[in-house]
């Protein structure tokens, strides 16, 4: 006798997946997995789907049941396939993947700019047209970038507070979290020193390989975390003179430079701020930063990890907390 079974099926980040087929099995001990399904469900937009099977279609008494649910889709323009076992009274289901993502760095990044006064970690604001270099003016740049991604797919908005939070605040506890999380345990300050120690060629040449992943990433709609290196030993070794933005698309120019669209958080609220590479005839790419019609040179620049998490479900957004930490500094 057929039944029907109705699911939702999710993202990673629990948005709505469509378009993905769902059967149902039986799985096999000996032989192939018996399939059950006598009309495949298809998710709407929602991620709801509907299925028809029969337990008895393919019946094999020597077996013992054991249904499980297979889901088929296209992800970045390639065939996926996830099963899960069917559990009882289960009605949302996920799958491994991240749906692809559009970031507006106007709309999507953190309102106000990178720049915090004090010594709280060893990374200052970068060198960059507009913003004077002050030596305790320290910047979050990864720990931005982390966060508004994590609230892109957690699909929530971020906050909208255009001024700097507090470094008492939940949100400035957050933020200084994800740019430890973005260093992954000092492994990535070893790449900008290591990056900053190579001569222009070598890291011209490192770039073009690191161009090999970050754009397929950008052509499936995954926004990357990118290290910035803009100095070298040869003049200074301050490390925190480099930089983290977000790699969010890129369109290639008739002259056969690529244009980077960025997410920087030395410059919110806008979305012209680029990284422009062009093959500088031995292999590599040369680099150069734009911000509107200013621009800073960029030796070179490497992909980084993103791990995301689940935004803190409450960030104090009150600008008078800045108040709090001044009288609890005095």
């Amino acid at each position: 006798m057929s039944q029907k079974f109705t699911g939702i099926v999710q993202f990673a980040n629990g948005a709505a997946a469509s378009d993905v087929t769902v059967h149902l099995f039986d799985a096999d001990t000996l032989n192939e997995d018996d399939d059950l399904t006598v009309e495949p469900g298809i998710s709407d937009e929602k991620g709801l789907f509907s299925l028809t099977y029969d337990k008895s279609r393919d019946l094999d008494f020597a077996d013992i049941y054991r249904p499980y649910l297979q889901f088929s889709y296209t992800q970045h323009g390639e065939p996926h396939s996830h099963k899960v076992n069917l559990q009882p009274n289960q009605r949302v289901y996920g799958l491994p993947d991240m749906p692809p993502l559009q970031f507006i760095p106007a709309t999507h990044g953190l309102q106000f700019v990178n720049r915090y006064p004090g010594y709280w970690i060893p990374f200052s604001v970068p060198s960059i047209p507009d913003i004077p270099s002050v030596n305790n003016i320290y910047g979050l740049c990864g720990g931005m970038l982390a966060a508004s991604l994590d609230f892109l797919l957690a699909d929530r908005q971020i906050p909208q507070r255009r001024r700097r939070p507090g470094r008492v605040t939940p949100l400035h506890r957050y933020l200084h979290q994800r740019q430890v999380d973005s260093l992954t345990r000092g492994s990535q300050i070893v790449r900008f020193v290591r990056w900053m120690s190579l001569p222009d060629p070598a890291v011209q040449l490192r770039t073009a390989d690191e161009l090999k992943k970050l754009l397929p990433n950008l052509d499936k709609g995954i926004p990357t975390p990118i290290g910035m290196v803009y100095i070298s030993t040869k003049d200074t070794y301050q490390i925190w003179q480099n930089h983290q933005v977000l790699a969010c698309s890129y369109v290639e120019l008739e002259d056969g430079r690529l244009r980077i669209l960025i997410y920087d958080p030395n410059f919110p609220r806008r979305n012209d701020i680029f990284v422009e590479s062009w093959p500088d005839g031995n292999g590599g790419y040369l680099s150069v930063q734009r911000m509107g019609d200013k621009e800073k040179h960029t030796r070179g620049y490497f992909t980084m990890p993103y791990e995301p998490i689940v935004p803190p479900a409450i960030l104090d957004d009150d600008t008078a907390s800045d108040e709090k930490e001044k009288r609890s500094s005095s």
